[in-house]
C-alpha cells in the first residue's frame, strides 16, 4: 500500500498510530464540549492538542511543518 510506504509504518503500527489520534480527537472532542459550557476552563487545551496531532502527523509523513 503507497500510504504505508509513504509513513514507513507496517499495518499494525499504522493502526496504533491511528487509534492514538482518533482517541486524542475524542478526547479534545470532551474538552471542547467542557469548554463551551465553563468557557473559563481548558481555554487553549484543544487548539494545543490539535497543533501536536499536526506536528505528530507531519513528522510521520517527513515533513518539516
Amino acid at each position: 500500500m503507497k500510504h504505508l510506504k509513504k509513513v514507513n509504518e507496517s499495518y499494525f503500527k499504522h493502526m496504533i498510530e491511528a487509534w492514538l489520534i482518533a482517541i486524542t480527537f475524542i478526547f479534545s472532542g470532551i474538552i471542547v464540549f467542557i469548554h463551551s459550557i465553563f468557557p473559563f476552563l481548558f481555554q487553549t487545551t484543544a487548539s494545543t492538542i490539535v497543533k501536536n496531532i499536526i506536528k505528530r502527523t507531519n513528522k510521520r509523513q517527513g515533513a518539516d511543518e
